[in-house]
């Protein structure tokens, strides 16, 4: 017999404000966020995350444009800066091309993700969606645009469900 944890929608946390308008391209990682959102969450809750967004590709040639989804703690102390937290990938790498002829190119990512046991309870998670773009011979300067108006992050929060008595 398989048992199944039972959970309770506790919060929902959503934001459609993007972070970023360009997405340089580059030979490598690139990343840049997109999205992102804090939630306040304990050991063993879970997150069920839905992001999307778009870019456009106006350079006339073939871009790459990956995008993932990350945490990391909001409240770690001592404070340190964003960019030295340790960051956890939730969700693998999604990646496609953007030829000149399709122009538009839709991202959507998902991910069920538990806090884990050594979570500091009350502390919140950061979740942030990221793309970058990329191509072999990227000339200076150059980016596609990320579509304002087309981006979502929402987070689900579950709590553990009581045990039946």
């Amino acid at each position: 017999m398989t048992t199944t944890a039972q959970w309770l929608l506790a919060d929902v946390a959503a934001t459609d404000t993007l972070t970023a308008k360009t997405l340089p391209v580059g030979t490598s990682s690139t990343r840049r966020v997109l999205l992102r959102t804090a939630v306040a969450v304990n050991p063993g809750d879970a997150l069920d995350v839905s992001a999307r967004a778009q870019i456009t590709n106006d350079t006339g040639k073939i871009i790459g444009v990956g995008s993932a989804l990350w945490v990391y703690d909001v409240d770690l102390e001592p404070v340190v800066p964003v960019s030295e937290r340790p960051w956890s990938q939730i969700a693998p790498h999604l990646a496609d091309n953007c030829d000149p002829d399709r122009h538009h190119m839709p991202l959507h990512m998902g991910a069920w993700w538990v806090v884990p046991a050594d979570w500091p309870p009350g502390h919140r998670v950061m979740v942030a969606y990221q793309a970058a773009a990329f191509r072999t011979a990227p000339a200076a300067g150059e980016t596609v645009r990320v579509d304002q108006g087309y981006g979502q992050l929402v987070v689900r929060r579950y709590v553990p469900a009581p045990a039946p008595v």
